[in-house]
């Protein structure tokens, strides 16, 4: 054999793309006369000579390989990783198209207003969809209004580069965790090169039926993104402004601006030809697609996605928050959110999701009595301090306490759906949420330290918070036995619950809740219903009843879960009406170490207060909570005189210890997790159902 035919097919043998090296069939790009193989022709995919790496570890990084991206229309050398998706890299200005070349391939909006003359010039952006960057000077010469800065922004921990490098997330692999090995393992060493996402031509034509590129008028757009940085954010942070501010629409991911779209419009004014629904479609639609590269802004944007809810609890569904939910914490596991993202450029961000996860997860169990999907056991991730708000004190004590009451409920739901549980661990679950109220930041408290406890200025953030306290106050001391007199601490929390309703209604701020409110009302209607036999109690309660009705019916017009909820008060209302009368008033049975749960609280709020309080016998000194008398709370308090002066250090203390909530109360330590695998689960009817079981038989029995 010649010596220069023996040379080309030692050649030919080594020499094939990465498709046909990953399919195992034979390639041809060293015959054809062109730079794509003919399967790779034939498939419609894009052809990239392989390279055979001899090393799999080197002290020095590499520079960016080139490789050939195949267009309709010709063939460009583009930079590995530059291939057009519909999240478009933004670490610099040049990296964007005219707005009038917005294809659905790179994620640039359309305005409503220039809509396709045809499929032709659709199909004619699409194909230039790889020449983004020739055309970027063009968009420095005819911008698109930008999304403005709001008023008392929370400043973003990201850069843009942070934002760029993002998508660069690797996936997370914890099998060195359990499995001990001294030898360094690369798992990406030996795998073929990653194929690049594509959208099929069949895929494009559904983003086009879908319209995913279509964006409301900058008015509407402007409202609904202030309306969810002043509603949803202090609640589920995991948007980081350097997203969205100072961007035109074309910079930001149609993914994310569709959800923010929804999130704002469910706490909005309706506004007409943009309801709800269309935002989450194409959010949906766009999350199915793959289109959006980046996991974290996937997972944020999908976390928004449960503002949607459009099925109440008692029917399957795939587009309720509970379905999001486990979406969410699926991605969030697959790129290590559940791990303290120690020296990370977005570690404030990572600690905001991973919490909002958790605080999602609580909600939901409580309210719909389902498993829980996280269990913090298995995660390490630090309590939220103002370092992850940039300094914002504000903002992370709001997000702080939320997170702290939210953990107290769903661990006392585990516990009573463990049946037996509750008593086990009622005693430390008292002691957490003892400790969270006298650690609550000041401007989050309810009442003025003075005599009678007169209410604060109105703040409906604290009062949101208040509500979940109150929640908690209810279940705990409901009675062992739905047959004994109802509990005096149940009812004077419940009667505040209802007090705080009215306060919502009076200035039209129930329609910027969520969907867990109907849970909150149904709770405090049930306690309220068990006054119905005494005589003395009875005209009090028909007021909050009324007031937690009309809540009820306002929810319903947003939350489909507020209906099964309003139904059920009404037919157990009606039951109780007809049983006979037990006398005037129930036993006063409010121990001290009850009553110290209401003694930062006035009767502003609590009809039910002077009715009780009035028959309560006279005690001179209540004795203090183990956790006083230990001194636990010594310098967990923020003084009064202490708000945005706080230095940066010191409260991120406070609030890492307000959050840790492993207070020692007789021996025993509880954490805000899961406190055992669930190990009942009776068959579920709507939301709140777990908790109304042995309620009901106290009505009807």
């Amino acid at each position: 054999m010649p010596v220069g035919e023996k040379e080309q097919r030692a050649r030919r043998t080594v020499k094939a793309c990465v498709i046909c090296h990953k399919r195992k069939i034979r390639c041809d790009i060293d015959k054809v006369d062109g730079h794509v193989c003919t399967p790779c022709a034939k498939d419609g995919y894009d052809c990239i000579p392989r390279e055979r790496k001899r090393k799999r570890f080197t002290f020095s990084p590499s520079p960016p390989t080139q490789r050939r991206v195949k267009t309709q229309n010709d063939d460009a050398s583009l930079p590995e990783g530059s291939q057009a998706s519909f999240s478009v890299a933004l670490s610099a200005p040049g990296n964007v198209a005219d707005a009038s070349n917005s294809t659905f391939a790179s994620g640039l909006p359309i305005a409503r207003d220039q809509p396709f003359k045809s499929e032709n010039e659709l199909a004619r952006r699409l194909s230039s969809a790889a020449s983004l960057q020739e055309h970027s000077p063009l968009l420095e010469r005819h911008p698109e209004p930008g999304y403005p800065t709001p008023h008392n922004s929370v400043p973003s921990i990201m850069t843009d580069s942070s934002y760029k490098s993002s998508s660069n997330v690797v996936s997370y692999l914890g099998r060195l965790e359990y499995l001990r090995n001294d030898v360094p393992v690369n798992d990406d060493a030996g795998l073929p090169n990653k194929v690049p996402h594509r959208l099929s031509e069949t895929d494009v034509e559904i983003l086009r039926v879908q319209r995913v590129s279509e964006l409301p008028p900058r008015p509407v757009r402007e409202s609904l993104i202030d309306a969810f940085w002043t509603r949803c954010y202090p609640w589920t942070p995991v948007v980081e402004r350097s997203w969205i501010d100072g961007r035109t629409p074309s910079q930001v991911s149609l993914l994310l601006q569709h959800a923010m779209f929804l999130a704002g419009s469910r706490v909005s004014a309706p506004l007409a030809n943009y309801p709800p629904e269309e935002f989450y479609k194409k959010a949906r639609v766009l999350f199915w697609m793959g289109a959006e590269e980046d996991p974290i802004i996937t997972i944020a944007a999908s976390c928004l996605l449960h503002w949607w809810n459009p099925e109440g609890p008692e029917r399957i569904s795939l587009d309720t928050s509970s379905f999001w939910l486990r979406i969410c914490i699926g991605l969030a596991y697959q790129i290590g959110l559940h791990r303290e993202p120690s020296g990370k450029p977005d570690a404030g961000l990572r600690r905001r999701i991973w919490w909002s996860l958790v605080v999602r997860d609580c909600l939901i169990n409580a309210g719909h009595g389902r498993p829980r999907a996280i269990d913090l056991k298995l995660a390490d991730v630090s309590p939220i301090s103002v370092l992850d708000f940039e300094g914002a004190l504000g903002a992370a004590n709001l997000f702080a306490s939320y997170v702290g009451i939210s953990c107290i409920l769903g661990d006392l739901t585990q516990s009573y759906l463990r049946k037996h549980g509750l008593q086990e661990h009622k005693k430390s679950l008292e002691d957490r949420l003892f400790r969270w109220l006298k650690t609550l930041p000041e401007n989050l408290q309810l009442c003025r330290p003075a005599e009678g406890r007169p209410l604060k200025p109105y703040n409906f953030e604290a009062r949101q918070l208040h509500i979940q306290y109150f929640t908690v106050l209810v279940i705990l001391n409901r009675p062992t036995d739905p047959k004994l007199a109802p509990s005096t601490a149940s009812l004077l929390a419940s009667s505040f619950i209802a007090g705080i309703f009215e306060d919502f209604m009076a200035r039209d701020e129930l329609r910027y809740v969520g969907p867990i409110f109907t849970f909150y009302c149904l709770t405090a209607g049930m306690a309220q219903l068990s006054c119905y036999r005494y005589s003395g109690l009875v005209d009090i309660a028909e007021e909050n009843l009324a007031i937690i009705g009309r809540a009820l019916e306002e929810l319903s017009k947003r939350w489909p879960s507020a209906v099964g909820s309003l139904k059920h008060l009404l037919d157990v209302r009606e039951k109780a009406t007809q049983r006979p009368s037990l006398g005037q008033f129930p036993d006063a049975n409010l121990p001290p170490t009850s009553a110290q749960f209401f003694s930062d609280f006035g009767s502003d709020l609590c009809r039910m207060w002077h009715p009780i309080h009035q028959r309560l016998p006279q005690t001179t000194n209540i004795a203090p909570r183990e956790l006083e008398t230990a001194g636990i709370l010594q310098g967990l308090r923020t003084p009064a005189t202490q708000t945005l002066d706080l230095d940066v250090a010191t409260s991120a203390a406070i609030q890492q210890q307000m959050l840790s909530d492993q207070v020692i109360a007789g021996g025993a330590t509880i954490e805000p997790t899961m406190l055992q695998p669930q190990e009942w689960f009776g068959p579920y009817g709507g939301i709140g159902n777990w908790l109304m079981v042995d309620w009901d038989q106290g009505f009807v029995g």
